[in-house]
């Protein structure tokens, strides 16, 4: 839309901009800011003179100073647009959040500077903060209340008669204890969207730990594929049942665990556990989850597969090598 259409409408840039909802900002190639809109000088309560070149930055939180002007050099080195919260001082001395949005501007080709708007964020933040604090109150009473179930199950292991009775109780316990493992890492990722690259090698490593004492059997090949919680929950349930079992009946106490997560064509994602024990029988070989078949025993990897919508196929290759693939899910916004 160029200038002559806004003048012919009864506007002009300069006013538009002057009486827009958001703090806008303008600098030049040099960094500094030659130019600040109404919202801004009344937000800050300075005058232009006051905020001119690197003035503005007076306002910014001492603790976000750094971050926010490196981001802020860097940009100008690279001429790339950047997105960057931190808080700023109002005229009152309160601090609020801002999300500061900064791209470049070329004139015939060539990088003449930068515009900018800041977004008040508080709000959301505010939110962020206060949902941290329930999570954090709710993950503090469902370790309390595994550790309890934990504990009655330990009395009836001491009661249990039979080696049957005692290894289902002792197979039972390290469950309950891996549903603990679980939702201890979701808790450390504080999102509503899970990277398992990230969430299910640290996943890993607890249940190596919690079984081994050492967790640097572990080898890892991932990409980036990004869950909800309900489903990383799923998958993280998954992961540590297989860990167990590579430990229990596959791998010695030193060997390598491989863990791969992929995506795949057609939508699709790849997650291997490996070890280089003694591999499956070979009845245990060949089995497969498809859409709509019955569980008939399959185990609670197998269940928790049908959850997710995964395939699963177990082969040996060097020892036991499971393959699970899954629909890529969809993630909140």
């Amino acid at each position: 839309m160029s200038d002559e259409y806004l003048e012919l409408e009864g506007f002009d840039f300069e006013e538009l901009a002057e009486n827009a909802p958001v703090m806008i900002w303008r600098a030049k190639t040099d960094q500094t800011c030659d130019w600040f809109n109404k919202p801004w000088r009344e937000f800050s309560g300075k005058g232009l003179e006051e905020l001119y070149g690197a003035g503005w930055m007076q306002d910014v939180h001492p603790d976000d100073y750094e971050m926010c002007r490196g981001i802020f050099t860097n940009a100008f080195e690279v001429c790339e647009l950047f997105s960057v919260p931190h808080r700023m001082r109002r005229k009152d001395g309160v601090y609020r959040w801002f999300l500061n949005n900064g791209t470049p501007y070329f004139r015939e080709g060539v990088f003449s500077g930068f515009f900018g708007t800041c977004i008040d964020i508080t709000d959301e933040k505010e939110m962020e903060a206060h949902q941290k604090v329930l999570l954090g109150e709710l993950n503090h009473r469902v370790k309390n209340n595994l550790q309890l179930i934990i504990s009655f199950m330990q009395i009836s292991l001491l009661k249990a008669e039979g080696d049957e009775a005692k290894v289902l109780m002792r197979d039972a316990i390290t469950r309950v204890q891996g549903v603990g493992v679980v939702q201890a890492e979701l808790h450390k990722t504080g999102s509503a969207k899970i990277d398992l690259a990230v969430y299910l090698p640290n996943l890993a490593r607890a249940a190596l730990l919690a079984e081994t004492g050492s967790s640097s059997t572990l080898e890892v090949d991932v990409k980036s594929v990004h869950v909800s919680m309900s489903f990383a929950s799923d998958i993280g349930l998954i992961v540590n049942e297989l860990i167990i079992n590579t430990v229990k009946h596959g791998s010695s106490h030193d060997s390598v665990v491989r863990l791969a997560i992929h995506p795949l064509a057609n939508d699709q994602v790849e997650l291997v556990v490996a070890d280089h024990g003694v591999g499956f029988d070979p009845e245990q070989l060949g089995v497969r989850r498809t859409k709509g078949s019955r569980l008939r025993g399959l185990g609670l990897v197998d269940a928790l597969a049908a959850r997710c919508k995964a395939r699963i196929t177990r082969e040996n290759a060097e020892g036991a090598v499971i393959r699970i693939q899954f629909p890529r899910p969809a993630v909140p916004s």
